[in-house]
């Protein structure tokens, strides 16, 4: 599956979310103002989304993004090591 494919799935989950949001809106009798509201939410998610998918096709920003996937799994590798020592040394305290 292609970042294409993956915006394209996301997208028309979002819309059949936003569709089920707007019936229980609807059963609810409280639309006055709403379509405007949900329009304009609408195109801001639009616009976000196209964002998204712009700067995925970037190489910078990918390589920035596989930077702080690679801090973040050294951060959480030197903190789980820290907790496995400090693990041993009070199992070792017991003794």
């Amino acid at each position: 599956m292609t970042d294409t494919d993956d915006w394209a799935t996301l997208s028309e989950r979002l819309q059949a979310l936003a569709l089920k949001l707007k019936l229980h809106l609807e059963q609810t009798g409280s639309t006055e103002g709403m379509p405007q509201a949900l329009g304009e939410l609408r195109e801001r998610m639009e616009d976000a989304f196209t964002a998204a998918g712009n700067a995925v096709k970037d190489d910078a920003v990918r390589a920035d993004v596989r930077e702080v996937g690679r801090l973040l799994a050294d951060a959480v590798s030197m903190s789980l090591a820290k907790v496995s020592d400090e693990v041993r040394e009070a199992f070792e305290r017991r003794r």
